[in-house]
């Protein structure tokens, strides 16, 4: 406050001097008073002007209050603004950033708008607001103020503090940030080390904004400061840390190098640790070099970085990633450079086995019901080191029975009379078989819920028969109920493994003809659980967990794909709404399986909303999107339906007269 002044008393001449002062104090007390976050409900000293900008925030729209304030004398307005302002803080806080837009002219202190801007930030919750369309409308919105306080006020009239624009930074999307950090270079505004590096931690976390990140980064380090420093070490974290989104398309151009970026803060003095090491291994690994991320995690353990679970782990999904039996092999070397947990690595054996026989179905586009032959070879694995009876619980079959034959997948309901021949039996398999043989004087070990849920869910996908697959169904419900959700392993299973091994069973259910109601049966026992369960939690404590978990987005998106594949639209919708009612928000997968629903339908007007409705949502179509699209014959009637929709738009937005 002294030094602000300070700066501020130059800037008048002294006749105003004490005039200015005595408001520039009566702002800054009146300010810390509504911005405490303990501000008291009913001060003991009453406010007189507490209402003072009721008739300008209750309007609608940054239009409308600035009408009503342009209807104002330019000397009363000037009068006016700091109580409006204040008042607006105190009883409309989520207005403050509109009112303040709303009202600059003539221009308010800049001390005044600082302090706003950063009463603003500190408030700013945009992940509160569920809808991505209204997330990003907000942020723009916030975005939109600052760009006009900055581009309309006279230089130096703004003294934007370091730690609004580091707050901005942090909480704004990358998309905002990146376009405010541009602002502020373009204004010449000097930022602090400290606001640099909440750019530039921001801006790293987006593909498509990590050359800008790096090159803050890059001048962060010719000025000296310390890389290995909390701060600086968190960023590198984040900008080696590359998300390659499945299906898009704008990854794919840039240009960024995670290895030379890394390369290049090492010859600057930077020293890695695990967490930067796994960052930088998950890019390689999600870019397709997992060689070279294995070459490097052995690498990196012999430099003295010790790995841990999830270095090992990230390297894992890498080598199960790229379908190759020799990386799966290279990366057991890695789990033993992690001193990784035994049972981790027998349970990631285990489910590499699971997803090279999921991918294989893909790659040879084998058809629907997809049926791999993997609980015989994965149980004889299993047996080899864990114990049976904590798997019998689940299972209505006699393991040691089925592990007495010597061939096929050990009983009636996994034959199959489908002659395909699977590669993954001849690779995989005998790489996991090996891993379970090794040598060991220790007893068997407890499966733990991981184990578990792999076996439950390699056991569902060998099912031949929909007879079997609804018994399986009752028994494991049997099982659960059985336990009454009181504590226990049924009930750790649910709480560590969530919808994971009822989404197994719908999505099986799904893919055969005539079993979307028992998938729907399965769907409503989740669903009633999770109803009676809040219901209960608003009158009494619960001494028992839910039986069923709730159903999360997967369970949503797997069942309304299966309705639509069977023709079952009515179905899929009834299901969509009560994820609506359920404050379950689509993803972008969600919206894709709703096109490629309608689209396959060819029901052009449902596709078309569908899209519309996507984007709404703030949501861009990726390849995904285009391939759903694709399956519509009248490809050109639906973007004749989409230009007409967006130039009855373009119109209404002319029809306004817009405040700019």
């Amino acid at each position: 406050m002294h030094s602000q002044w300070g700066y501020l008393r130059h800037r008048h001449p002294d006749s105003q001097r004490q005039s200015a002062r005595k408001e520039f104090r009566s702002w800054k007390t009146k300010f810390f008073k509504v911005s405490r976050p303990d501000k008291p409900e009913d001060p003991k000293l009453p406010w007189p002007w507490r209402d003072n900008a009721k008739w300008l925030f209750e309007l609608n729209g940054v239009r409308n209050m600035h009408q009503a304030w342009k209807a104002l004398e330019v000397e009363d307005r000037r009068k006016q603004w700091p109580l409006v302002m204040l008042s607006t803080l105190d009883r409309c806080p989520d207005k403050a950033h509109m009112v303040l837009e709303a009202t600059l002219d003539p221009l308010p202190p800049g001390y005044a708008i600082n302090d706003v801007l950063l009463f603003v930030a500190q408030r700013l919750r945009l992940s509160s607001i569920k809808n991505a369309r209204e997330r990003t409308l907000r942020a723009e919105e916030v975005l939109e103020l600052v760009a006009k306080i900055l581009e309309d006020a006279p230089t130096g009239h703004v003294p934007l503090g370091q730690r609004t624009a580091g707050l901005f930074a942090r909480k704004l999307p990358s998309e905002q940030a990146n376009e405010l950090y541009s602002m502020l270079q373009r204004a010449n505004i000097k930022l602090h080390p400290n606001t640099l590096l909440q750019f530039a931690g921001k801006l790293a976390s987006d593909m498509a904004h990590k050359e800008t990140a790096f090159a803050i980064l890059k001048g962060l380090a010719d000025s000296g400061i310390d890389l290995n420093a909390p701060s600086p070490s968190s960023a590198i974290t984040t900008l080696l840390h590359c998300r390659i989104a499945h299906g898009g398309t704008s990854e794919s151009n840039s240009s960024f190098s995670a290895k030379d970026t890394l390369e290049y803060f090492m010859d600057r003095g930077f020293v890695p640790n695990v967490i930067n090491a796994t960052a930088f291994l998950d890019s390689l690994c999600q870019q397709g070099e997992v060689e070279e991320a294995i070459r490097l995690a052995l690498l990196f353990s012999e430099s003295g970085v010790q790995l841990d679970t999830k270095a090992w782990s990230t390297i894992f999904r890498g080598a199960k990633g790229s379908l190759k039996v020799e990386n799966v092999a290279k990366s057991l070397d890695v789990a033993k450079a992690a001193n990784a947990p035994y049972v981790d690595v027998l349970n990631n054996a285990l489910h590499a086995v699971f997803y090279f026989a999921e991918m294989e179905s893909r790659v040879k586009r084998f058809a629907v019901p997809w049926v791999y032959p993997l609980f015989g070879p994965m149980l004889r694995a299993y047996a080899k080191k864990f114990e049976l009876e904590p798997l019998q619980w689940w299972l209505p079959d006699s393991l040691p029975l089925m592990l007495t034959q010597t061939t096929g997948n050990d009983g009636e309901k996994f034959d199959s009379n489908d002659l395909r021949t699977w590669d993954f039996l001849e690779t995989i398999v005998p790489l996991t078989e090996k891993s379970f043989s090794a040598p060991s004087n220790q007893p068997k070990l407890q499966p733990n819920t991981t184990t578990i849920a792999i076996m439950l869910r390699a056991y569902v996908k060998t099912l031949q028969n929909p007879y079997d697959l609804m018994a399986f169904y009752a028994f494991f419900k049997a099982r659960l109920e059985e336990q009454g959700g009181k504590d226990g392993f049924a009930a750790r299973l649910i709480k560590d493994q969530g919808s994971l091994i009822h989404d197994t069973i719908i999505m099986a259910m799904t893919e055969r003809r005539g079993l979307s109601r028992p998938a729907l049966q399965v769907f409503g026992d989740m669903l009633k659980d999770h109803l009676q369960r809040n219901a209960t939690e608003g009158t009494e404590r619960s001494a028992t967990a839910p039986v069923h978990p709730p159903p999360g987005l997967c369970t949503f998106s797997i069942l309304v794909r299966g309705l639509f594949n069977s023709g079952d639209r009515i179905l899929a919708e009834q299901v969509i709404h009560v994820m609506k009612e359920q404050g379950v928000e689509p993803n972008l997968v969600t919206w894709n399986t709703l096109t490629k629903g309608y689209a396959a339908m060819q029901n052009i007007n449902k596709t078309v909303s569908t899209l519309q409705d996507m984007e709404a949502a703030g949501f861009k179509p990726d390849l995904f999107t285009f391939k759903a699209f694709g399956k519509l014959k009248n490809q050109g009637r639906a973007l004749e339906m989409m230009e007409g929709i967006i130039d009855v738009n373009r119109q209404k937005i002319a029809g306004e007269d817009l405040y700019v």
